[in-house]
């Protein structure tokens, strides 16, 4: 009987090396534009996050020669990111590879029967598997490539199709075991936590449900595609599901002046404003989220808070929430200050001892690392402080 028990493979490949080039630009999701030997190549993106943690200009690059080129728009994917010494694959949908060769056999014991891609009613699974005592496994793969500040966090941007996953799977659970497995892509992360900055509803789901089955395992690629597992359970954190249901915290918000203006601003008069980027972190104590969209709206608002005077003049703007036990409001605003940015004096700092809390970059923050990297250290690190 122990011969026909599925064993773990050692390590599993993942995608071909067949050049390499550097990221100039992403104009959807889909769609990479990179500097392949001086020339601009539109690769395939087969990852649907924002990757924003990454995807920098220059940022060194893999690509992998797509088959049957002639039924495609491009002819190269871009499968991996080199960060240093660590390569990142960016190929989301064969995580599935690693979950059934190097993990399954693993987190399941006696494993004997896998069938990939399980559909049941209107809804498709990962896997469908059974142990030696017939025991029904289902399992939901999702793949992690947001590590920053040793967590990683899972999604990177908000997914319906996530949240049903859970709850389809929380249902199931009560004629079978049901499972999550989180593959984490690179690094050495110390913790995995759901993202509740992102996908708050996700988290405080993942965190409700609790006959799911969570693993999280951390893979090892190298740079010709070949992975390795190098831990089966990372610790899981998921004590913050009331504070994303709680929807309070803090946000920035950045946005584009495209043009030199006086815009009239309520009690601080009239402001010049140069052209180029703004970024303004405020709090939300209570309905985060709405606070949010309110800011996002460029139209039907009554002017309430000084950012309202301020947005029908911007052409691009983006929001990062930050779930958070305390206010950071003051503390986003010195670090922004410390980045460089000059503070419009006395903007949305009417009730507190800050100079401002707009300040502006002649650059975009977006493309900055540090920037970034300020925003992901607020959310791994600062926020979960409680």
């Amino acid at each position: 009987m122990g011969n026909n028990f599925i064993k773990a493979d050692l390590n599993v490949r993942l995608f071909q090396n067949d050049g390499e080039a550097r990221f100039i630009r992403r104009p959807n999701r889909f769609l990479i534009i990179a500097d392949f030997y001086g020339k601009e190549t539109v690769c395939h993106c087969p990852n649907p996050g924002r990757l924003e943690e990454i995807l920098f200009p220059g940022v060194e690059l893999i690509l992998e020669k797509r088959k049957n080129t002639g039924q495609h728009k491009t002819q190269w994917t871009a499968v991996a990111i080199r960060r240093g010494k660590t390569i990142i694959p960016l190929y989301a949908s064969r995580a599935n590879r690693a979950a059934e060769a190097l993990i399954l056999p693993k987190i399941i014991p006696n494993l004997k029967q896998i069938q990939s891609e399980y559909s049941l009613g209107n809804s498709r699974f990962d896997f469908l598997c059974y142990d030696e005592e017939g025991t029904r496994h289902i399992v939901e793969v999702k793949a992690c490539s947001l590590v920053e500040h040793a967590v990683a966090m899972f999604p990177d941007a908000p997914s319906l199709r996530a949240l049903g996953h859970l709850e389809e799977l929380a249902e199931l659970s009560k004629t079978g075991s049901c499972h999550v497995l989180f593959v984490i892509l690179h690094s050495n992360p110390e913790l995995f936590i759901p993202n509740l900055h992102t996908d708050p509803a996700f988290s405080a789901a993942l965190s409700r449900l609790g006959e799911l089955k969570v693993h999280a395992s951390l893979l090892l690629c190298k740079e010709n595609g070949m992975a390795e597992l190098i831990k089966l359970s990372l610790p899981i954190n998921l004590s913050h599901g009331d504070l994303a249901a709680a929807d309070k915290g803090n946000y920035l918000i950045v946005m584009k002046i495209p043009k030199k203006n006086k815009i009239e601003t309520g009690s601080l008069g009239t402001i010049l404003f140069q052209e180029g980027w703004y970024v303004y972190c405020g709090s939300g104590q209570k309905s985060l989220n709405m606070r949010i969209n309110r800011h996002l709206r460029k139209q039907n608002k009554k002017i309430h808070w000084h950012l309202d005077y301020l947005r029908p003049f911007a052409d691009e703007i983006r929001a990062f929430p930050i779930m958070s036990y305390k206010n950071l409001e003051c503390e986003l605003s010195r670090d922004l200050e410390k980045l460089g940015g000059q503070g419009i004096s006395g903007f949305g700092s009417s009730d507190c001892r800050c100079k401002s809390h707009l300040y502006y970059f002649p650059d975009p923050p977006l493309q900055n690392r540090e920037f970034m990297d300020m925003v992901f250290f607020y959310r791994h690190v600062k926020s979960l402080n409680n």
